[in-house]
């Protein structure tokens, strides 16, 4: 007697933590309960999405001799997603400047700042809530994507992981808004166009021109729900990358931009709570200490006294990611510090200081002990620019050349030929000795 098929039942899915802990759901609506009892926050039943990379043959990209196979992907509905990481506070920064480079001499390290222990730092799954029609990007803006995805986004950190939100927030949310996918392309095309594509064929300035209409025509940014403060203040994150890439001098007018944004919201808290807002202001506090000496000597001494210690959020994000590259890391701070020193000493001091060689040179030591494969050394260009600035010996300044001309083999942006180009100047001026008043003068975006 043949046997007799069992009914199918069809599997009801329940929400994503409770199949993580492999229990079943109650599916109880907005939040199953036996998350809320646990003091978890419940993602729903709703499809989960995430930006996955996948190799195609529908396209290449062709650039002197060159080529590139396979650069798109596919946006695809999973049950596993990325997961986020809450971020450490820092400790305060002093107000005195001898304290602050006493302090910069003597850093603790990261140890001390965020916990070693990576699953200590992840809460739960992060679920993007934008990303309806997917099916609707159209092939290019695809394309665009992914050579973000794998070509600017892993020069933005330190560690290139699943954890990288220049990929997995900044990518999801331009495919829902279309300012933030123009800025995404734009960025994209001013790469390749830097690499030796044809400009007609991608028109960069097109795209940036239309991102920066599209801020303008927001610039009531009070008046703005949160979903469109964040467009803005990811439109413009976005456009400051791509002014490294093409080395642009319209550096300052975008700084000073987001810095309107930012005081038109109310400050950080204007920006609500949450990943992306924290990934924002990540980006924000790192950048303002990178771009301050870059718009002028007197808000660069203010800016790194006041908000120095800030910029390391990034680095205690990924420290507790990823705590097995835990020496590197306080190694890329050691060398941060090292610049800051040199940055505050030149600009409050100036012609009455005399140059320190040794100080060049232990910064030289310092960044010659980090191993040829660890990450994060594309980081190290701001730090190696202001060290490079107060190099006077013919080794040193050939040793910082040769570094940054190697960062730009490695990434192609064009903010770093410009920037050496601008070493050599400072280096054969004669007022060469107050170098912290002539690198606002070259407009240029070095990080």
């Amino acid at each position: 007697m043949p046997r007799r098929k069992r009914p199918h039942v069809p599997k009801v899915k329940g929400c994503y933590e409770c199949s993580q802990r492999r229990i079943n759901c109650d599916r109880t609506e907005p939040q199953c309960t036996k998350c809320t009892s646990k003091g978890i926050v419940c993602s729903g039943f709703g499809v989960r999405y995430r930006f996955r990379e996948e190799v195609s043959t529908r396209g290449s990209i062709r650039r002197r001799g060159d080529r590139t196979d396979g650069l798109y992907s596919k946006f695809s509905a999973q049950s596993q997603d990325t997961q986020h990481v809450s971020c450490a506070t820092s400790s305060t920064t002093p107000a005195d400047p001898d304290s602050y480079l006493t302090l910069l001499d003597t850093h603790t390290g990261l140890t001390d700042h965020y916990p070693t222990d990576a699953l200590a730092a992840i809460e739960t799954a992060y679920v993007f809530p934008l990303m309806d029609g997917l099916d609707l990007v159209a092939p290019r803006s695809e394309y665009l994507l992914t050579y973000f995805s794998n070509y600017i986004a892993p020069q933005m950190v330190v560690m290139d992981d699943s954890y990288n939100g220049w990929r997995c927030f900044i990518l999801p949310f331009a495919c829902a808004d279309e300012m933030v996918m123009d800025a995404v392309s734009a960025v994209s095309a001013f790469h390749i166009c830097e690499k030796g594509g044809r400009q007609r064929d991608h028109r960069p300035d097109r795209l940036y021109a239309k991102v920066i209409s599209g801020l303008q025509s927001r610039s009531l940014f009070r008046d703005c729900d949160l979903q469109t403060r964040h467009s803005i203040f990811l439109a413009i994150i976005v456009l400051l990358v791509g002014v490294m890439v093409n080395g642009s001098s319209d550096f300052p007018i975008l700084f000073y931009m987001l810095q309107s944004a930012l005081e038109a919201v109310g400050g950080e808290a204007g920006l609500g709570d949450g990943e992306l807002t924290r990934f924002l202001m990540r980006q924000i506090r790192k950048m303002r200490v990178y771009a301050a000496p870059l718009l002028s000597q007197k808000a660069g001494v203010q800016t790194i006294l006041s908000s120095a210690q800030k910029s390391f959020d990034c680095l205690y994000f990924n420290s507790g990611l990823h705590p097995d590259h835990l020496s590197t890391f306080d190694l890329i701070v050691g060398l941060r510090q090292q610049a800051y020193d040199i940055y505050l000493q030149r600009a409050m001091l100036g012609r009455r200081s005399q140059r320190h060689v040794e100080r060049i040179g232990r910064f030289i030591d310092t960044l010659q002990s980090l191993p040829d494969d660890a990450p994060g050394q594309h980081t190290l260009v701001w730090p190696s620019f202001i060290a490079a600035s107060e190099s006077c010996t013919p080794e040193h300044q050939l040793f910082f050349k040769q570094f940054l001309e190697n960062q730009y083999r490695l990434n192609g942006f064009s903010n770093i030929l410009k920037a050496i180009a601008l070493l050599e100047r400072i280096w054969t001026a004669d007022d060469g000795d107050t170098w912290p008043a002539l690198l606002p003068e070259s407009r240029l975006f070095v990080m």
